[in-house]
């Protein structure tokens, strides 16, 4: 009867091929690596570059499990070859011969492992016994992942990095959908049934942002989708904000305007053409009523030039750079923060990012989104000057919160309109340098108190 022993020859597939370049790569190359620092950095690897090898999480912990196996003495240089028994692999991973084979040939297609196969096919191997080395073996080689752990790691760090970009952009692009929305759904509000006064198809910017919307809505999304949602995004902010500007901008008839200047020239209609010499000022409350004098300048009773104001900053106290150490300590004493600020003035914080808690503001968040909330409302960089000046910094920032409050409020018709947030800001710098009095605390507070809103 003919012998139906095996020859051990193998099918040559073409994974094989590259693993083969792999193992004379490795013989040629200097850079080695110890059997720890591999075994963790294929547990590293598995974490973050998984969704692009595709491995069985079974051939993951086989994998390990053949690299603990090996001797340290392996991996400075030499064949890296371990011969475990089918029946002791089973044992590790409770699974049958069959799911064994599976999960090896998984790990011979990733180029991790390759084959060196004896005569009888069997795997054994035999060491020296004073330097424990492999004289002679056959069995599962690991000289392919050796070769490849570098470039592993590289490819790992990147994942991780393009995922870490692709969750900041997805949240930014969740933000911007958000705000929009909100921008759209006020403008819609405002204008009700009737014909838009800023001629802006509102219906069409919302078609643009649903559009871009459905881009951000899976779970998991491309840096290159990302991007493209971002494209249309970030113009159709803009455009919504200068259209929320022309939408909110106070409209005054010509002859009434004329009646209130002495001046031959038409004043203008928005705060984006504010200036301190043209200033139109509807009352916005019956504590702050501001009228133009005489000289044109709200809530001042002379002629403010740069030295004049220079001189009066002097006479009071004021540093060049504003009331900055004053304003503190009256913030301070009202016990007002940046959360304060963000509470009470809700709709500040839908200028900023809107999955950040009140209490994570700084006031660099602060600055930046009533930065965004003058743009919108029109109140231009020269009031924003004078606010920064007489109150510093971080008094400007919480009177900029507390005009647009107050500005939204009255847009949605729950407190008296403002008609214009530019000359409320000039009222507000006006009055703290001719008086020296400071009432952004009171401000605060009484916008915390109709909502029953309050700070942990």
């Amino acid at each position: 009867m003919e012998s139906t022993r095996k020859t051990g020859r193998r099918a040559a597939f073409a994974e094989d091929v590259v693993n083969d370049d792999l193992l004379r790569a490795y013989e040629t190359s200097d850079v080695r690596h110890a059997r720890c620092e591999v075994r963790n950095q294929i547990k590293w690897v598995r974490k973050h570059l998984n969704r692009e090898i595709q491995l069985p999480l079974s051939a993951w912990y086989l994998l390990d499990e053949l690299i603990g196996m090996s001797h340290d003495v392996d991996w400075a240089g030499g064949p890296i070859t371990v011969w475990p028994s089918n029946e002791l692999m089973m044992t590790w991973l409770d699974v049958s011969e069959r799911q064994l084979q599976f999960l090896l040939t998984k790990l011979r297609k990733a180029h991790f492992i390759c084959f060196i196969d004896s005569p009888t096919r069997q795997r054994w191997g035999r060491r020296d016994r004073e330097t424990g080395r492999i004289l002679e073996a056959y069995g599962i080689d690991l000289r392919p992942l050796a070769q490849r752990v570098p470039k592993l790691i590289a490819m790992a760090e990147q994942a991780k990095a393009d995922r870490s970009d692709a969750i900041n952009r997805r949240r930014s692009a969740k933000a911007m959908v958000a705000r929009i929305a909100e921008y759209i759904r006020t403008a819609k509000r405002e204008t009700g049934e009737q014909s838009d006064a800023a001629n802006d198809n509102w219906d069409e910017y919302a078609a643009q942002l649903a559009e871009a919307a459905a881009l951000v809505e899976p779970k998991r999304v491309g840096l290159a989708v990302l991007d493209v949602a971002l494209a249309l995004l970030r113009p159709l902010e803009t455009a919504v904000k200068k259209a929320m500007a022309r939408l909110f901008r106070p409209q005054q008839p010509r002859d009434e305007m004329n009646s209130r200047y002495d001046e031959k020239k038409t004043s203008p209609t928005g705060e984006s053409d504010f200036t301190h010499k043209t200033t139109t000022i509807t009352i916005s409350s019956n504590e702050e009523t501001v009228g133009p004098s005489g000289t044109r300048v709200g809530g001042s009773s002379r002629e403010y030039s740069a030295p004049q104001r220079r001189r009066d900053a002097a006479a009071i106290g004021l540093s060049k750079t504003g009331n900055a150490k004053r304003v503190r300590s009256h913030l301070e004493e009202y016990k007002i923060s940046v959360a304060t600020v963000v509470t009470a003035c809700p709709s500040i914080a839908e200028m900023g990012d809107p999955d950040l808690p009140a209490d994570r503001w700084t006031w660099t968040d602060l600055t930046q989104a009533v930065l965004a909330s003058l743009s919108v409302m029109g109140v231009g960089a020269h009031a924003w000057k004078e606010l920064r000046f007489a109150l510093g910094d971080e008094g400007a920032a919480v009177a900029a919160a507390v005009i647009t409050e107050k500005f939204t409020q009255g847009a949605r018709g729950l407190a008296p309109v403002v008609a214009n947030p530019g000359g409320y800001a000039y009222w507000i710098a006006r009055n703290t340098l001719d008086t020296g009095r400071l009432d952004l605390g009171p401000k605060i507070h009484a916008l915390l108190k109709p909502a029953g809103r309050s700070v942990a």
